[in-house]
């Protein structure tokens, strides 16, 4: 065992730093094609910015509670100050029922997500207008 790893450990090093890493920048891009999947869905039903659209979702009370979470998910995702308010009213006291009502997990998640807490992986995906949304404004036309 020891001749193996005296022979190969240049290998496992690279396997063992390279892997956690190519794996957490996959899981980014994954993340960020959803967020973008869940803008595009906000903005062929919603007129404006990614997250105003989102937030349009999010308190459509005609929209499906997946939708709806979705949205939820993405305004935190995208952390954007602008959400705040309205991620705020829709804290409730009742537990998470998923086919009823929001998560209400999801909606103290993209909360803390908008508060200002630090999403490192964003970093991979969030660019143009997903990166001016996230700072609370909105793309000149």
């Amino acid at each position: 065992m020891h001749a193996f790893l005296g022979k190969h450990w240049r290998k496992i090093t690279v396997a063992a730093i390279g892997l956690p890493i190519v794996g957490f920048l996959g899981l980014c891009l994954v993340i960020g094609l959803g967020v973008n999947g869940a803008v595009s869905n906000a903005q062929a039903r919603f007129d404006g910015d990614p997250v105003s659209a989102l937030i349009s979702v999010a308190i459509d009370e005609q929209a499906s509670i997946s939708e709806r979470n979705r949205a939820i998910w993405a305004l935190g995702q995208l952390g954007s100050p602008e959400a705040l308010p309205v991620l705020q009213g829709m804290v409730t006291e009742e537990s998470c029922d998923h086919d009823r009502l929001i998560c209400q997990k999801e909606v103290a998640s993209a909360i803390n997500g908008c508060s200002g807490s630090t999403n490192v992986g964003a970093v991979i995906w969030r660019h143009g207008e997903l990166a001016v949304a996230s700072r609370g404004g909105s793309r000149s036309p």
